[in-house]
């Protein structure tokens, strides 16, 4: 199999990121679509090099998180892996637009790199937020992540 369903949550919403990464995103068929990540929370508990924290997802029965599914072959996403430091690559699977299932790969944080939930930068918060409109994620998902970001709502 030379493609892969790419699951993305956090900054590689933003399509001008992903498409710096890893060349122009898919259209048509292999457009980009909204996904659910069933069982997983959305959390902001990344520990990177820097002292920042960054977007992560935690199972976590009852909840959801979601993303954007990009269609990708697998050089691109080991290009893309070259940036996910810190990040173990998985297999998830997901629920895509018309109802059905996608098994994608993610990035989860690996558990040293796991912190509590923290403030993410501005700069980092801006790049999902804006990517999280590009791609069409409900508006109240979107003001839950700023809420998550801002430390104004529990995620536990």
């Amino acid at each position: 199999m030379s493609d892969t369903w790419y699951f993305a949550y956090g900054s590689n919403l933003w399509i001008d990121q992903k498409e710096r990464r890893t060349s122009a995103i898919r259209t048509g068929a292999e457009r980009p679509q909204i996904a659910r990540l069933a069982g997983h929370r959305f959390a902001f508990n990344k520990r990177g090099s820097n002292g920042q924290v960054y977007a992560n997802v935690m199972v976590c029965p009852g909840e959801e998180v979601i993303g954007v599914v990009y269609r990708c072959n697998l050089a691109t996403v080991d290009t893309m892996s070259e940036y996910e430091g810190g990040y173990d690559r998985t297999t998830v699977t997901v629920v895509i637009e018309d109802g059905s299932t996608v098994e994608a790969i993610t990035y989860v944080a690996m558990k040293r790199n796991v912190v509590g939930d923290a403030r993410p930068s501005e700069e980092y918060l801006t790049r999902i937020l804006t990517g999280a409109s590009q791609h069409g994620l409900p508006q109240d998902y979107i003001e839950k992540l700023r809420r998550l970001a801002n430390g104004q709502e529990s995620n536990e």
